[in-house]
């Protein structure tokens, strides 16, 4: 059984935001139950959103994504000339391209395998204007690309499909794009869920995604929809700003992902940015962590993280500092409750 723990505690001091009046502050602390990742919630922090994410300034982001568009290598075809290519013994002509989106390898790798999707011609979107058609052109790359790093290799076995999108998040250029990351063995928080999940089912018989999933719908407080089998949910516990999750329990690696997998994600992240967006931010991560390829031993399924980061603005402030990065805890600024109510109304 899932353990749901959580519990309060209470900050009392004297504000000078009250004339000097004794006040009484209730933090609510949850921690996730497979990883025990810790957030934390403060109802006051909810009406302090603009301090802590202020609004995109969209004349500064426009004028932003303009100026850097001259120079970006992936626009006007220059990703022809400009993007390095794979030996054509391991991809024929160097690149893999459907539609609008071209994958070919990253000029400064972080694993054996380390490739890039481009995401479409045009330089800058907003989140509420990503098509289904465009992110599932992207993902079928990203999944023919990790199908021929199984064939070349076999002993690299580790893969994630992630996404930064804009400075904030990460994103050393403008353009939507798409990463895929593969390696010998997995990354920290990638190793951790395989572990978890792992143990989980030596201690219950059961696999954790599954009783996640099962109790997530049960209780509804923080399900979404499913799509294709695919499902949708606000994490209980986050790892970042507004987290929602999505569990593939018909795929334990990416290479058992089909069209089904493909256009679900697809459907789901256009859903979601469309959220974001009316929640007024403009940034976002996303990671998909795939099990070990062709090595199911029944415990673990592919399961997607998305999370927004700060908004564009001209004075940037990071959402990421000690609390996050070196004690490994997150703050909610709004319940997972409330997140997944607002999502519902976008995946309509």
């Amino acid at each position: 059984m899932l353990e749901w723990t959580s519990w309060i505690e209470t900050a009392r001091f004297h504000s000078p935001l009250r004339n000097g009046a004794l006040e009484e502050q209730t933090i609510e602390v949850r921690r996730d139950p497979l990883t025990g990742h810790q957030s934390i919630y403060n109802p006051a922090l909810e009406g302090k959103i603009s301090i802590l994410f202020p609004p995109t300034d969209e004349a500064y982001l426009e004028e932003r994504a303009a100026a850097s568009a001259a120079a970006c290598f992936l626009c006007d075809g220059k990703w022809r000339t400009m993007t390095p290519t794979y030996p054509n013994e391991f991809i024929p002509g160097g690149r893999l391209i459907k539609g609008e989106s071209v994958l070919f390898p990253n000029l400064f790798p972080l694993g054996a395998y380390h490739a890039v999707v481009m995401v479409g011609h045009r330089h800058h979107r907003r989140l509420d204007d990503f098509p289904k058609e465009l992110l599932q052109d992207a993902l079928t790359l990203a999944v023919d690309f990790v199908r021929r790093c199984r064939a070349q290799t076999p002993e690299v076995r580790y893969f994630t499909i992630n996404a930064n999108y804009l400075f904030p998040a990460g994103a050393s250029v403008t353009h939507p794009h798409l990463q895929i990351l593969g390696g010998g063995g997995p990354g920290t928080h990638h190793r951790l869920l395989l572990e978890a999940s792992k143990a989980y089912k030596e201690r219950t018989g059961t696999r954790y995604w599954d009783d996640l999933t099962a109790s997530e719908k049960a209780t509804a407080q923080r399900y979404i929809t499913e799509i294709d089998g695919t499902h949708w949910m606000a994490a209980y516990s986050p790892m970042g700003v507004n987290e929602i999750l999505a569990v593939y329990p018909h795929a334990a690696d990416f290479s058992a992902w089909t069209e089904r997998e493909i256009q679900a994600t697809a459907v789901g992240l256009r859903n979601v940015l469309r959220g974001y967006h009316a929640l007024g931010f403009s940034t976002f991560n996303f990671s998909c962590y795939s099990g070990p390829l062709g090595a199911d031993d029944g415990s673990f399924a592919c399961v997607l993280r998305m999370v927004n980061r700060q908004n564009v603005t001209p004075h940037y402030r990071t959402d990421d500092y000690y609390f996050q990065k070196l004690l490994k805890n997150e703050i909610m600024i709004l319940r997972p409750e409330k997140l997944a109510q607002h999502m519902r109304a976008h995946f309509l």
